[in-house]
């Protein structure tokens, strides 16, 4: 079976993105933003890919990179309609870019099962946990897509946050007010080991901090092994409060990443 185009269908999906603006002249920061995050979660997969092996050698590669490239395509219809990335005030964006993958960008190098598994990946990608009852075979891609889609963001957090207030793109903090303070309960929770729902975060600092709960949610070492080498968390916590909680936040968090990376030992 022939091999996808890759370049030429990332040329393809850049178009269709920009199709979304007003103007070829006039496009909006929010579209280019998610371009490049785009095109960063497919270079972070292979990084993984590469580094992880075993299902994701030949084929399997191809296949977790066409879920990479495709998987928030529907981004830019969500902030053409609605002017948001906020699933909860538009839609779920992994449902409608697995419809649009299949919908708009047919690809006869698939197979059938082939274009299922990487629309089912995409499709759970942004889910808040994976179901039982998702098929073996597509399991390895949804994980793998599920870490690179949080380390992009994590390194897309971190820019934003280095950015001049009036360069900011106000889509990046998903309707969290930059506010003083955070709320150490949220914190704790991190701290502790669970997730953070994004209705009880109270501002954008909480976000932050939601953040780094993605240290014990993470599938595959290499994912750990990129976000310590890029010192992703080291960067976050200078965007947060002077506060001993805010160091033990990412004490933990390190350390989570490091036994996470050390797993393959």
């Amino acid at each position: 079976m022939t091999e996808p185009d890759f370049p030429a269908l990332k040329e393809r999906f850049r178009s269709y993105a920009l199709s979304f603006a007003d103007t070829p002249e006039n496009v909006p920061q929010a579209i280019r933003l998610k371009i490049d995050h785009t095109f960063d979660v497919c270079s972070i997969t292979d990084w993984i890919a590469d580094r992880e092996g075993g299902v994701f050698r030949g084929r399997g590669r191809t296949l977790a990179l066409l879920g990479a490239l495709f998987h928030d395509v529907s981004r830019f219809r969500q902030y053409r309609e609605f002017r948001t990335f906020r699933d909860a005030d538009s839609f779920d964006h992994g449902e409608i870019s697995a419809e649009i993958f299949l919908g708009d960008f047919p690809l006869e190098e698939l197979s059938p099962p082939e274009t299922g598994l990487v629309a089912a990946a995409i499709r759970h990608h942004n889910k808040r946990v994976l179901p039982a009852n998702l098929p073996e075979e597509v399991q390895p891609f949804a994980k793998l897509l599920r870490d690179a889609d949080k380390l992009s963001i994590i390194r897309i957090i971190d820019e934003y946050l280095a950015t001049p207030e009036e360069y900011q793109e106000a889509a990046v903090r998903i309707g969290m007010e930059e506010t003083p303070g955070f709320t150490r309960e949220l914190a704790q929770t991190a701290i502790d080991g669970g997730q953070i729902a994004h209705g009880a975060m109270r501002n954008l600092n909480d976000f932050k901090i939601s953040i780094f709960a993605w240290a014990q949610d993470l599938n595959f070492p290499a994912a750990a092994s990129y976000l310590l080498e890029h010192r992703l968390y080291e960067t976050l916590r200078t965007f947060l409060p002077d506060d001993t909680l805010m160091d033990r936040l990412l004490e933990v968090s390190l350390a989570r990443l490091r036994n996470k990376r050390n797993e393959r030992s």
